[in-house]
């Protein structure tokens, strides 16, 4: 099946889907006029079908933040798109701002593809990440095929290896799973996880110097 038809369908089964208690699918706010024909919110930023690199993130936000900017990132001032703006660039790959008009180059798409219904920062359920790796995430990356995902977080990065088998030992700090990678997820596949890049993860776990570091890994 050609790459675009196997995506429409997958964003299709992305609108009717409610598997998942506790969240609310986009196509199900503001009686669906924000959403997309894409995956998921962030991919409206990016979303190159013949990526060779897929940024994960954990999940895009709440129904809060999507009505308050129609379905879309907010174009400035959000540490978590600015930062990976930077980080993106040590390995040479330049976007501009979320709502900038711009080259599609790389895929961003979130693990969790509904939206929260509390606060930005409210709690994740295992429940979620896993019926999404299976029905959504697994089934994306087998039509992008690309060369480098790249994970932000420790829950993103162990949930995609367990939907892929990789073994790795559960209570290692997240540093220790950073230094074994990359995993080799399929033939032409790997995965790179990485710290989060948002502001709270750059205050309390690893800065801006040290995650650029990590990332000319990645570059190497």
């Amino acid at each position: 099946m050609n790459k675009l038809y196997a995506y429409k369908d997958l964003v299709a089964k992305r609108k009717s889907c409610h598997e998942c208690t506790g969240l609310c699918n986009p196509s199900g706010v503001a009686r669906g006029q924000y959403d997309s024909d894409h995956i998921g919110p962030w991919s409206l930023w990016q979303a190159n079908m013949n990526a060779e690199v897929v940024v994960v993130g954990q999940d895009w936000g709440n129904t809060k933040y999507f009505n308050k900017w129609q379905g879309r990132d907010q174009s400035v001032d959000n540490p978590t798109n600015e930062n990976l703006q930077k980080l993106l660039s040590i390995i040479g790959v330049k976007i501009g701002r979320p709502q900038d008009q711009q080259d599609q180059v790389i895929f961003l798409t979130n693990l969790i593809l509904c939206l929260k219904t509390g606060g930005l920062q409210g709690r994740v359920e295992d429940e979620w990440f896993a019926n999404c790796s299976h029905a959504f995430f697994k089934p994306l990356i087998e039509i992008i095929n690309p060369r480098a995902i790249i994970a932000l977080g420790k829950k993103v990065s162990e949930s995609i290896l367990a939907l892929y088998g990789i073994p790795y030992r559960k209570n290692i700090p997240f540093s220790e799973m950073l230094s074994n990678s990359p995993y080799n997820l399929t033939a032409p596949t790997v995965l790179f996880p990485v710290y989060h890049c948002g502001a709270g993860s750059v205050n309390r776990n690893r800065s801006m110097p040290e995650q650029k570091e990590d990332w000319l890994k990645i570059k190497r």
